[in-house]
């Protein structure tokens, strides 16, 4: 085994310079786009990205979210929010830098592959200008801003990175006594395998490569890096053990609901769309929702496309290695996401394209070197045939990088309005989950007739749109439509994390239309999936007011004190304790949380009167005359206020100012014998005295 030579180059730092250059320019228009969908629970609501003292979460999260499982992602996201807060700008600047530097170990690696001792002859003078053009088309192309402008995508750009990173390392860990380029292609192998699944393959491509380019057999190629490729299994393990702290339960693996078999037919529809883009890089889409429920003679086509592409590679690997190599990268670089393994709540990405990309645009462009070098051969290279070629290649590959760049910037300009995303995701891939995407931007958009109309068109087939729809209603009051349309979301998604407030939510619905029994059941569900967040305390206030409303007040005292404990500074949970001890006929107990709650909620005008009726019932006639008054003037309308106010009036020998009470409490509830009687009594003794 022998190392690689390489060619010098003159200047070949400004190669590096024009590829960051290009890099930069091209996506200088990016860094304003908003946090969009996922980016709100990885960023924006994520309490392990804002603070540090959370980060177990961030290891071990209670929650699936887009960075479960890739710590070194989440740990990227936390650097940005110390310096930077919620600034967008920052988080677009870290996935550019990301890039940049991806796109400059790509020239690495291309370079270095050119540079092995059974390529070196052909491409001795072509190495560099040959990695530059691969590197430079790959970085400005348009398919990449998903990874890029979707800020937690950069889950698949930082993977991406190390992934080339291991193989650079690999390549330059070839023939060379020293150890360093080993160990750091294994902890390069390890920090992708932090980052996303999709790094699982990098081990394959390592050894697979060491086979095309650089051994006669794989017994030599173990034989001599043996203690590398070791390395590498150990970053499986890794992966193994994040997937066992963090599984994707619920939206990716075999356990989901999408089979293996239909997942594999949605994606040779999806495969075949990529190598279109990959071409044609035109009506890109931020969404293709979720897999169909397909059969083989509806994709057919694609199916013969996709199966033909893999038989080529593998005679390809076997008669032309080297192209053979391409084939074979584009196809395990997106094997995890695009292959047998379901992810259910993705179709496709064309975030998935990062890695294999790099594969096509390489295949093309060797290809045409290639390609033009044996015309050359043929016709014979006279003084002027070379300078003529290099002057419509290089006008070629500008012209090209040109239309990409264009492109891009189009697309990072799409990437500024959320709303205009989703609505062009839909117009271009039309999906129920895009609707859902839609309506949601919609409703940010404070537009929420639009939003409805979207969710309805959602459903049934996304059904996270149902529980969009029914909070909508539940805002609107409309408690039928919301009890509906909760419990269609929770028969279709009894697992997903929404489940819990939906049933919070559908049981403050019930309650709102006294049905208490089904109510405190929701509550109580609400308190087995998720017995220590927010909204069971919410679960336990509701199920203490159905409690109340049967008139369990024994039990729905102890459910409310234990509210009242964790949250003592509720004036709902507060007058709901208060008005249970009444039921118990503990007056006084009733008083001591009357008078809290008027005293947490001066300007609610049925705390004031709950107060000065419990006063009053007590004998506290002077403490109950402030919030009395409170009471009446709040709510000139309340003809009990304004009789209770009378009543204290009254005893306290105010007999004038209690008529005036009196009578107004008689105007507003003249049917009210009671206060009637009170009026006449006010009024007699006001004669004798």
């Amino acid at each position: 085994m022998t190392a690689a030579v390489r060619t010098p180059v003159p200047h070949a730092r400004w190669w590096l310079a024009a590829l960051a250059l290009s890099v930069v320019v091209t996506y200088a228009n990016s860094l304003h786009g908003p946090f969009f969908v996922d980016d709100l629970a990885t960023v924006v609501d994520n309490v392990a990205v804002h603070d540090w003292t959370h980060l177990r979460d961030l290891v071990i999260p209670t929650e699936e979210t887009p960075i479960t499982g890739r710590p070194l992602v989440g740990l990227s996201f936390i650097l940005n929010y110390v310096l930077g807060g919620e600034d967008v700008r920052g988080y677009h600047a870290w996935n550019v830098a990301v890039h940049l530097i991806a796109a400059l170990l790509l020239f690495g690696v291309v370079r270095r592959t050119l540079e092995q001792p059974r390529l070196r002859a052909r491409f001795t003078s072509s190495a560099v200008p040959t990695a530059f053009c691969v590197a430079a088309l790959w970085a400005v192309h348009p398919l990449n801003t998903e990874a890029l402008d979707y800020v937690t995508q950069r889950t698949e750009s930082m993977m991406g990175l190390f992934y080339l990173a291991t193989v650079y390392a690999s390549i330059r860990a070839i023939g060379e006594s020293g150890r360093k380029w080993s160990a750091t292609a294994v902890a390069c192998c390890a920090a992708g395998m932090a980052c996303k699944e999709s790094m699982v393959t990098a081990p394959l491509v390592v050894v697979l490569f060491d086979r095309v380019f650089v051994f006669d057999s794989m017994q030599k190629a173990f034989r001599a890096r043996w203690r590398l490729y070791a390395g590498f299994a150990a970053t499986w393990g890794l992966l193994a053990v994040l997937r066992v702290v963090q599984p994707f339960a619920r939206s990716a693996g075999f356990s989901t609901r999408v089979s293996v078999w239909t997942y594999l037919l949605n994606q040779t529809v999806m495969i075949v769309r990529y190598l279109r883009l990959a071409v044609w890089p035109t009506s890109l889409v931020s969404s293709y929702g979720w897999p169909l429920p397909l059969h083989l003679g509806d994709v057919w086509p694609q199916a013969i496309v996709v199966l033909g592409l893999l038989v080529a590679t593998l005679v390809a690997l076997w008669r032309w290695p080297t192209a053979g190599f391409a084939g074979a990268w584009f196809f395990l670089t997106l094997a995890p996401t695009s292959s047998i393994m379901p992810i259910a709540t993705e179709v496709g990405a064309e975030r998935r394209m990062y890695v294999p990309l790099m594969a096509v645009i390489a295949l093309v462009v060797i290809g045409i070197v290639v390609a033009w070098d044996r015309v050359r051969e043929h016709l014979g290279a006279g003084r002027r045939t070379p300078r003529l070629a290099t002057a419509i290649g290089w006008t070629t590959v500008a012209a090209v990088a040109v239309a990409f760049t264009t492109g891009t910037m189009m697309r990072n300009r799409e990437y500024r309005s959320a709303l205009t995303l989703a609505e062009t995701s839909v117009a271009r891939w039309p999906s129920s989950v895009g609707e859902h995407i839609l309506g949601i931007e919609w409703m940010n958009a404070g537009d929420k007739s639009e939003a409805l109309s979207h969710f309805r068109r959602a459903v049934p087939g996304a059904p996270r749109a149902y529980y969009s729809l029914a909070v909508a209603e539940f805002d609107d009051g409309d408690w039928d439509a919301a009890i509906r349309d909760f419990r269609a979301f929770l028969q279709a998604e009894p697992l997903l994390f929404e489940a819990v407030s939906a049933r919070l939510y559908l049981g403050q619905s019930l309650d709102h239309t006294s049905q208490w029994a089904d109510a405190i059941e929701q509550g109580r569900l609400v308190l087995t999936m998720h017995p220590s967040s927010d909204d069971a305390l919410d679960a336990r206030l509701l199920i203490a007011d159905g409690l109340r409303q049967q008139r369990a007040f024994e039990k729905a005292v102890a459910q409310y004190q234990m509210y009242v404990e964790a949250r003592p500074n509720d004036p709902h949970g507060i007058a709901g304790l208060a008005i249970s001890f009444v039921g118990l006929n503990r007056t006084a107990d009733a008083a001591k949380w009357f008078t809290r709650a008027a005293d947490l909620a001066p300007d609610d005008p049925g705390a004031q009167r709950n107060a000065a009726m419990a006063l009053l019932e007590l004998g506290r006639v002077d403490a109950a005359a402030a919030y009395a008054e409170r009471a009446a003037r709040l709510r000139p309308n309340d003809a009990v206020a304004h009789d209770v106010f009378g009543q204290i009036l009254f005893a306290q020998q105010n007999v004038s100012a209690a008529i005036e009470q009196f009578q107004r409490a008689h105007q507003l509830n003249p049917a009210d014998p009671d206060v009637r009687a009170r009026l006449d009594q006010a009024m007699r003794w006001s004669h004798i005295r």
